[in-house]
């Protein structure tokens, strides 16, 4: 008999994000391959029912009900702990994905049951200071920092498994001190019936559709407004560049009310620098497949990545991609080879960067094939879900 997982996520299902829409997959995989799964997470609105079901997969959301910040994950501390404690007396084993904070819950729960814990990373610097990460991106952290995050530290590196999404987050947890055989490589992968390239007649059509100009050129960013992803250098390299004829697409939600947001500052400054008809705010969507058919070039400038999602999505679409290479990016985003890499937060770089790719029609074809061979090879979505059910059936089989 197939055993019984209890994933816990900071949030689900209809919360849209990175985070989210792996924990759904795998969630899901699990389900169709006959484990028997539950979910809990945080409950974002009352619209969303305390109990019920996504995919044919119990889903337990817990209080206090809030939507998407960064406390979240802190503040549903508590009710997490007594829903986790009370439903892994029926797992064998808990997989917790992201677990910043709520990691607390999921090792807890683990010792005082008896229950593996697989705990999945998705952010550089929580098991190590980013001062020792400085690969990632990230900021260096103060010594005071790192004494007030060292009890919380201590408690991850407790788990039976950490999963690392990126070498980056693979090299900070051996750093921290976590056993080699403990520690699994194990990215995001890609759906590539999903995200594929445009067949014939497509492209045109889908800009029809989004109203995109056919006879010009489209440069694509997928994610969220936010000052992380480097929006807002974006906007003011392609100031900087003032490519005569391209249209530059931001795809993704603002981040209303939070510190980083750079959806208003970003359309702000549009307008301020008299961007105009060249940039577009197209707002979120639940499914950006369509646009990466239909640009012809992405870019991703953010000041740290754990993997880089948005990237791997361009690249399996056989999009030619424009990055920062920080992180989880510099796994697959290998500078002339697979992608064309500038120096992060450099809004300088940036746009010498696009322009090239912009002026240079063979380098984007060269990149576009060799991004699409290598997503293919090494990052196709259900080849890694299954890698992630062996460790689970191994988790279960070895007892920890």
């Amino acid at each position: 008999m197939k055993a019984r997982v209890l994933v816990l996520t900071t949030y689900y299902h209809p919360v849209l994000g990175g985070v989210e829409i792996h924990a759904r997959q795998l969630v899901r995989h699990l389900h169709e391959r006959g484990f028997r799964v539950e979910v809990v997470t945080k409950r974002v609105s009352r619209d969303h029912e305390p109990a019920t079901r996504v995919d044919g997969v119990p889903v337990h959301r817990v209080g206090p009900i809030g939507e998407r910040r960064a406390s979240g994950k802190w503040i549903v501390l508590p009710a997490l702990m007594a829903k986790t404690l009370a439903l892994a007396r029926r797992a064998d084993v808990i997989v917790c994905v992201d677990y910043r904070g709520i990691g607390v819950a999921a090792i807890a729960a683990g010792r005082l049951l008896g229950r593996s814990v697989i705990v999945q990373g998705e952010v550089a610097g929580v098991l190590a200071g980013a001062d020792e990460a400085a690969s990632s991106g990230l900021p260096p952290e103060s010594s005071a920092m790192r004494a007030l995050k060292a009890p919380v530290r201590a408690i991850y590196r407790r788990a039976d498994h950490v999963v690392c999404i990126g070498r980056d987050l693979e090299r900070e947890a051996l750093r921290a001190g976590v056993p080699r055989e403990r520690v699994h490589y194990l990215p995001h992968g890609v759906d590539l019936e999903r995200f594929h390239p445009a067949a014939a007649a497509e492209r045109e059509r889908i800009r029809i559709d989004v109203g995109w100009p056919i006879d010009r050129p489209v440069v694509l960013f997928v994610g969220r407004l936010s000052l992380e992803k480097g929006v807002m250098d974006l906007l003011n390299a392609w100031r900087i560049a003032q490519p005569r004829d391209a249209v530059l697409a931001l795809v993704g939600p603002d981040m209303a009310g939070h510190p980083w947001d750079a959806g208003q500052p970003g359309r702000a400054f549009a307008a301020a620098n008299g961007l105009g008809d060249r940039v577009r705010f197209e707002g979120g969507t639940a499914d950006p497949a369509p646009y990466y058919r239909a640009a012809d070039l992405f870019v991703q400038p953010s000041h740290f990545e754990a993997l880089g999602n948005t990237a791997l999505e361009a690249m399996a679409s056989a999009l030619p991609v424009v990055t920062s290479g920080v992180g989880g990016l510099a796994d697959f985003c290998v500078d002339e080879r697979t992608a064309l890499v500038h120096r992060p937060r450099s809004p300088e770089s940036l746009a010498g960067a696009l322009t090239r790719m912009l002026d240079d029609a063979p380098l984007r074809t060269r990149l576009a094939e060799a991004g699409r061979r290598h997503v293919t090879e090494h990052f196709e979505l259900r080849r890694l879900l299954d890698r992630y059910v062996e460790l689970i059936e191994s988790a279960v089989a070895r007892g920890f």
